[in-house]
């Protein structure tokens, strides 16, 4: 089995931390893999990882059966941005706060990595977004979306004016702070603190959530996966914002309209049959609740 490993390499420890997971990946039969960009650290000689087994990103991917993800929910989110594509399920080993995606804690990374050699485990499709301007120009093909599109006023703290429309079909003008459009992975980020629904990781289902409407009436939209979503803005509004993962930001005017569906292909993550989505979320939850108090 060959997997790579991909570690946010400003985290704590994180040499000797990877050096454990190699011997305990070696001990199980499996091949570790790195990629190139790793080299500025000196990483594959640290490892002792063949020259062989060091290749530049993407072709990397090409060659792996696995690849497992050092770091929080960020690194976990932009390697799955990179890998979607190439079918290959990535497993998170948490290094950061909460690590919703992530699914080895430090503690349990021995026998994690046993039930990965005896196959005990089992990978989960998940949804993410496509998102592209449409302009009188042309098309501006947007980065993927893992977790979720915010859309605001182009100056924060204003107010944004936002058209929904849903399969072609005009649906609501939001007077609002800004409109986030989520999957099942970002249902526990931005969303939630917007009161949006939190969804189980295998619903394909798409949320609409409005952030500080101006309206007597606030609620979340759960759409079908096969949703067609458009936004635009009216004429008195010059332009919008637009958000993805926390990370990359676009604008678009209101000549322009920003279509969003589900991509065509999924996102694989690997799974424990012994580790429930929804209490580990509420105990992950309770944790932080406990930090504050």
């Amino acid at each position: 089995m060959r997997v790579g490993f991909i570690p946010n390499m400003g985290k704590e420890n994180i040499i000797p931390i990877l050096q454990e997971a190699k011997s305990l990946c070696e001990k199980n039969g499996m091949e570790v893999w790195l990629p190139s960009d790793l080299e500025e650290f000196n990483l594959p000689e640290l490892l002792g990882v063949p020259t062989k087994q060091v290749l530049p990103r993407p072709e990397i991917f090409k060659h792996l059966d696995m690849a497992f993800s050092f770091g929080g929910d960020g690194t976990l989110i932009h390697l799955a941005r990179q890998i979607y594509e190439y079918d290959v399920p990535i497993c998170g080993i948490n290094l950061g706060e909460l690590g919703f995606l992530n699914q080895i804690e430090l503690v349990d990374m021995e026998d994690r990595i046993k039930k990965i050699a005896n196959g005990e485990y089992r990978v989960e499709n998940r949804i993410h977004l496509a998102a592209e301007i449409r302009t009188p120009h042309g098309v501006k093909k947007l980065t993927p979306v893992i977790n979720e599109v915010v859309i605001t006023h182009e100056k924060p703290g204003r107010m944004a004016r936002i058209n929904l429309s849903i399969n072609e079909g005009y649906t609501q003008m939001y007077p609002a702070d800004g409109l986030i459009v989520a999957c099942s992975t970002g249902s526990t980020g931005y969303n939630l603190s917007a009161g949006g629904p939190i969804m189980a990781p295998d619903n394909h289902s798409i949320i609409v959530t409005p952030v500080a409407p101006h309206l007597l009436q606030s609620v979340s939209l759960v759409l079908k996966e096969s949703a067609r979503i458009d936004l635009t803005m009216p004429q008195r509004q010059e332009k919008l914002h637009i958000c993805i993962d926390g990370t990359f930001d676009y604008q678009f005017s209101n000549e322009d309209s920003l279509h969003i569906e589900a991509s065509a292909l999924y996102s694989r993550y690997v799974r424990f049959y012994d580790v429930k989505f929804f209490a580990t979320l509420f105990r992950k939850l309770s944790a932080r609740r406990d930090e504050l108090l």
